[in-house]
C-alpha cells in the first residue's frame, strides 16, 4: 500500500497480462514517476514476497538501466521482460516492483505487489483449475483513485470462480488494513425454518459454479488522507498455499477541519493574571502547521503565546498559553472604570504539502476582551512629590555646578595588551585571545581590536562600555568570548603620565592630555576604576603571522582615541592532518549457515561446519574520529536488496545503542564483532558498508563488501508411508481386492484409510481421487465403478526436495453370478442369495441392500 507523501509512484499501465506459458517471453510495462520538486535517480528492482517466487527473479530483466534520472513532476516508462524457460513450474508467482531515490528522498520505498501466473506450454496437459477472482464493482487504477471521505463507506464487489473439480471454500482478507478499516459480508444462506437466514464466514461453491463477496471499506475518522493502494486476498481451502491478489485504488479525501476555543474570554488587569488558554483541535485527518498570534488595535499590550509555532496530528488537541502584558504604561487611565480592550487570535499555515493542498483556517477566531484598571489614587500624589522633588534637585545641581570649579575628568589610557601565548597550534577551536588592562574605566566609551596580518587590516572588532561591562562579557559559564572585570585600583600619577607620553607623539596632543589626564600634582597615589579583559577571542584561527592594536575612546570625544598599544607578531602554527578512516576488515563470522540445527550429511558428503541463522558480521575501522555515520545493506545474489539500508549515527565518537552491545571504539580503532543481521533464508548473499566521514574539504565515504555468504536450505522431510489399508487390510500385505456388486446396483463403496510421517513440506495425495489430502484421514465411502471394472488407487507421498513414495492397490469389481462360479470352482460348493467368501480367497461378495448411494468426502480430507 502508497500514500501520496511518497514522492515516488508506480502505474500500472494498461494492456498488461498476468499469465506467460512457460518457454515463451511476456512483458508488463509499467510508468515510474517522480512527484516531487526536483530531479531524483531512482533505483528499481523486484523482490520475491514468497519462497516459491524466489525462482522468478531470475526470469526478469528491465529495459532501462539503473538508476533511472527523471525530472521533477515527470515521469518514465519501464518494460519488465520475463524470459520463462521450460522447467518453469505452471503456478501462481507472487512478486513486488520497488523503487527508491535514497539521495533525493531518503526512506521513501514506493512499492507494488503484483503477480504472475505460468501457465504450461501448447505441449502441456490443459491449466483451468486454478480460482477466478475478478472485482466487478467499483472499477478502478492507478491513474484515477476512487475518492472517499474518513468514515464513508465503500462496497466492492468482488466475483469468485471454482474451476476445480471439488467443493471449495473462499475466504477473503486485506493484510495492509486493520479490522476497524473493513468488513468482508459473504453470501447469506437459508435455514430450514421458513422466513430465516444466516451469514456464513466463507463463500462455498460447487466445482463449476461462481459467487459474489463484498467487501465494505470504512476508514477510521482520522485516516491520513492521501493515496491508497490495499491489496485484496482471496484464500482458497483446498489450496492453502495458492493466494490470489488483486489491488484496490483509493484516494482519502483532505478533511481540514479545526476548533479553536478560548478560555476565559475577558481578565481585568492587573486584578487578575492576564493569561489565557487557548484550545486547538484537529478534527480533520491531515497534519496541521501553523503560527499562532495575537494583537489589539492599538498595540496597548504584549502578548505572548508560549509555543508560538503548533503542530498538531489528526484527532490531536493542544493547547496554547497567551499571556498579556501592559506595552504603552503612560495610557493607563489615572482615574475612572479603566480602559477596555478587544484583542483577536490570529492564525497562518506556515506548512504545505507536496500535493499543493492549502488547508483552509476557521473563519470565526475568537477574540477576547481585557480591563486595563486605572491607576490607585495613591500613586498619582506619590507622582506630585516625585515631580517637586525633581525640580528641587535639579536647582540645586545647577547652583552646585555653578558655584564649585570645573575639573576635566582623566582619559583612559591602555596599560597592558598582550596575547595569551606567543605562538599557537591551528585548530578549530583555537583562536588568539588577548588580554589587556585600561585604568579609568569610568571613562571609556568604546574599545577597538584591530587584527593586522602583514600590515594590512584583516579584522576590527568594538567593544561598547558607555553603560558598563557588556552581558556577553561578564563572567559566567556560558561565556566563550572572554571575561572582563572592573575594581578600584591605586595609580600613581607618574606612572600613568609616564605611559601617556609614550603614546602621544606630537607636542599638541601631549600638551591636551597632561593638562586632562591628571590636574593634581606629579606623583600622586589616587583611586580609579581599572578594567582587566581575559582570554578575548580574535578571529585569528588559519595559520599565519598575526599582530593586533587596540584603541581606546573617551566618553569626552568618542571620534578620537585617547590610547593605544601594539602586540608583537604572532605567529599559528600550521596543523597537521588526521589520519583518515579505512575499513581493514568486514566480513561475516562464518562463510556458511544453516537455515535450522539439523543437517544431514551423507557419507559422500564431507561434513561442513556451519552456524544457525541469521547471518552475523564483524568489522573494524582504523582512526575513526573523522566518522559521522555508518551505513549497511544487504544484497542477493542478482543484486537485489535483502536487508534494507540501517543507518547508525556517531557522533563525538559516541556509539549508538544500537551497537553498543556488539562494538568498541577508542582513537584508533572501531571493532565490532558478532553484529547480528536480519538475513535468514537460503540463498547466496553478500554486505555493502558505507563509512561517512568529514575531511578538510567536504564530507565524504569508503565502502567495503563481504564475500559471499551462503545459507543453506533446511533438509527435506524424509517421506515415509506408516499405514495404507482398504476395508482395515494393509495394501502392503494385500496389494489387490475383488468385490462382487449386483448389477441391479450400480454405485458402491468402501473404507480408504492412510498415515503418514508429516512434515511442513510434505505433500500427501490419493489418486485418481480426491487428490491432496492431509497427512492422515479415512474415506468412509470410496465410490466404486459398475462391474467388471478394474481401477488402481495410489497413495503418493512427495517432499520439497522432490523425493516420492508410492503404495497403490488394485480393486476389481464383479458380478455376483462370477463370484459364485469361482466359488463353485473352486471349492466345488455354491450359495445365493447372501454374502459369501471362498477359504483362501481374495473374492467378497455384498449384497444390493447393504450399498449405500456415492458420497465425496467432505472438505478437509
Amino acid at each position: 500500500m502508497q500514500i501520496v507523501s511518497n514522492p515516488l509512484f508506480i502505474e500500472d499501465l494498461a494492456g498488461n497480462s498476468n499469465e506467460i506459458k512457460r518457454g515463451s517471453i511476456g512483458q508488463r510495462r509499467i510508468r515510474v514517476k517522480n512527484l516531487g520538486e526536483r530531479i531524483a535517480e531512482i533505483d528499481i528492482w523486484i523482490a520475491a514476497t514468497d519462497n516459491k517466487s524466489e525462482s522468478l527473479l531470475s526470469w526478469c530483466t528491465f529495459s532501462e538501466q539503473n538508476p533511472l534520472k527523471i525530472d521533477a513532476k515527470s515521469f518514465k516508462e519501464v518494460t519488465l521482460n520475463f524470459q520463462l524457460p521450460l522447467s518453469a513450474t505452471p503456478e501462481l508467482y507472487n512478486y513486488e516492483i520497488l523503487v527508491e531515490a535514497a539521495t533525493q528522498y531518503p526512506g521513501k520505498i514506493c512499492r507494488r505487489p503484483l503477480q504472475l501466473r505460468v501457465l504450461p506450454s501448447d505441449q502441456d496437459a490443459e491449466w483451468g483449475n486454478e480460482p477466478g477472482f475478478t472485482i466487478i464493482q467499483p472499477i478502478t487504477n492507478s491513474a484515477n483513485p476512487l475518492s472517499l471521505q474518513a468514515q464513508e463507506q465503500l462496497e466492492v464487489k468482488i466475483k469468485v470462480e471454482n474451476r476445480s473439480k471439488r467443493v471449495d471454500r473462499f475466504y477473503l482478507s486485506c493484510p495492509e488494513f486493520t479490522k476497524e478499516w473493513y468488513s468482508v459480508r459473504y453470501p447469506e444462506i437459508g435455514l430450514d425454518i421458513p422466513g430465516l437466514i444466516k451469514e456464513t464466514d466463507g463463500l462455498e461453491l460447487n466445482p463449476g459454479s461462481s459467487g459474489e463477496i463484498n467487501l465494505i471499506l470504512h476508514p477510521p475518522q482520522y485516516t491520513p488522507a492521501g493515496n491508497y493502494f490495499p491489496t485484496i486476498r482471496l484464500i482458497s481451502s483446498n489450496k492453502e498455499d495458492l493466494v490470489l491478489l488483486d489491488v484496490v485504488y483509493l484516494k482519502i479525501l483532505p478533511d481540514d477541519r479545526l476548533d479553536i476555543q478560548m478560555h476565559p474570554l475577558s481578565r481585568k488587569v492587573p486584578t487578575e493574571t492576564g493569561e489565557f488558554e487557548i484550545e486547538l483541535t484537529n478534527r480533520g485527518n491531515i497534519q496541521r502547521e501553523f503560527n499562532i498570534r495575537a494583537k489589539d488595535e492599538d498595540g496597548f499590550f504584549n502578548y505572548l503565546l508560549q509555543p508560538k509555532m503548533v503542530q498538531i496530528s489528526p484527532g490531536e488537541k493542544r493547547i496554547v498559553v497567551l499571556k498579556v502584558k501592559p506595552r504603552k504604561w503612560w495610557r493607563r487611565h489615572w482615574r475612572g472604570k479603566g480602559l477596555p480592550l478587544t484583542f483577536a487570535v490570529e492564525l497562518e499555515n506556515i506548512a504545505v504539502g507536496e500535493d499543493s493542498f492549502i488547508p483552509a483556517l476557521p473563519k470565526n477566531l475568537p477574540q477576547g476582551n481585557l480591563l486595563w484598571q486605572s491607576q490607585p489614587w495613591w500613586k498619582l500624589w506619590l507622582l506630585i512629590l516625585l515631580c517637586l522633588g525633581t525640580i528641587g534637585l535639579l536647582a540645586f545641581a545647577i547652583w552646585w555646578n555653578l558655584l564649585r570649579q570645573k575639573t576635566p575628568p582623566p582619559l583612559p589610557q591602555v596599560m597592558k595588551f598582550e596575547t595569551t601565548a606567543n605562538k599557537y597550534q591551528e585548530a578549530k577551536d583555537n583562536a588568539i585571545r588577548l588580554n589587556w588592562q585600561i585604568i579609568h574605566f569610568q571613562q571609556v566609551e568604546k574599545v577597538t581590536v584591530i587584527s593586522l596580518e602583514k600590515n594590512v587590516e584583516l579584522d576590527r572588532k568594538n567593544y561598547f562600555f558607555k553603560d558598563g561591562i557588556p552581558q556577553n562579557l561578564q563572567p559566567s559559564k556560558n561565556n566563550t568570548i572572554g571575561i572582563c572585570e572592573s575594581k578600584k585600583s591605586e595609580i600613581n600619577s607618574s606612572l600613568a603620565d609616564k605611559k601617556g607620553k609614550q603614546e602621544v607623539s606630537d607636542e599638541k596632543s601631549k600638551s591636551n592630555l597632561y593638562s586632562t589626564l591628571f590636574p593634581s600634582k606629579k606623583n600622586v597615589t589616587y583611586q580609579t576604576l581599572v578594567l582587566n579583559c581575559k582570554d578575548i577571542i580574535t578571529n585569528a584561527i588559519t595559520a599565519g603571522n598575526y599582530t593586533f592594536k587596540i584603541e581606546v575612546y573617551p566618553k569626552q570625544n568618542s571620534e578620537q582615541f585617547s590610547s593605544q598599544q601594539t602586540t608583537d607578531t604572532i605567529q599559528v602554527i600550521p596543523k597537521k592532518p588526521l589520519p583518515l578512516p579505512k575499513i581493514t576488515d568486514f566480513s561475516p563470522t562464518q562463510p556458511i549457515y544453516q537455515e535450522v540445527s539439523i543437517v544431514k550429511l551423507t557419507k559422500k558428503v564431507t561434513p561442513i561446519v556451519t552456524s544457525l541463522v541469521p547471518v552475523r558480521l564483524n568489522w573494524n575501522i582504523v582512526n575513526p574520529n573523522q566518522i559521522k555515520e555508518l551505513k549497511m545493506v544487504g544484497l542477493g545474489a542478482d543484486g537485489s536488496i535483502t536487508s534494507q539500508l540501517q543507518s547508525y549515527l556517531i557522533i563525538n565518537n559516541q556509539l549508538p545503542d544500537k551497537l553498543k552491545r556488539f562494538c568498541t571504539i577508542t582513537s584508533t580503532n572501531l571493532k565490532c564483532r558478532n553484529f547480528p543481521t536480519d538475513v535468514n533464508q537460503a540463498g547466496n548473499y553478500t554486505f555493502k558498508m558505507t563509512t561517512v566521514y568529514q575531511n578538510e574539504q567536504a564530507e565524504t565515504e569508503i565502502t567495503k563488501t563481504t564475500d559471499i555468504i551462503k545459507i543453506l536450505p533446511k533438509p527435506a522431510t524424509s517421506v515415509n508411508i506408516i499405514s495404507f489399508k482398504i476395508n482395515g487390510e494393509e495394501v502392503n500385505q494385500k496389494p489387490k481386492h475383488t468385490f462382487g456388486i449386483s448389477k441391479m446396483r450400480s454405485e458402491a463403496d468402501i473404507t480408504v484409510s492412510w498415515q503418514v510421517a508429516d512434515g511442513e513440506d510434505i505433500k500427501v495425495e490419493i489418486l485418481p481421487a480426491p487428490g491432496v489430502v492431509s497427512s492422515k484421514g479415512s474415506l468412509a465411502k470410496y465410490p466404486l465403478s459398475k462391474p467388471p471394472s478394474s481401477e488402481t488407487i495410489t497413495l503418493k507421498v512427495t517432499n520439497k526436495a522432490g523425493e516420492q513414495t508410492t503404495q497403490s492397490v488394485l480393486i476389481e469389481t464383479v458380478e455376483p453370478s462370477q463370484t459364485q462360479s469361482s466359488s463353485g470352482n473352486n471349492s466345488g460348493k455354491t450359495t445365493s442369495g447372501s454374502n459369501s467368501s471362498t477359504t483362501g480367497s481374495a473374492i467378497h461378495s455384498n449384497s444390493a441392500e447393504e450399498l449405500t448411494p456415492v458420497e465425496f468426502p467432505p472438505i478437509g480430507y
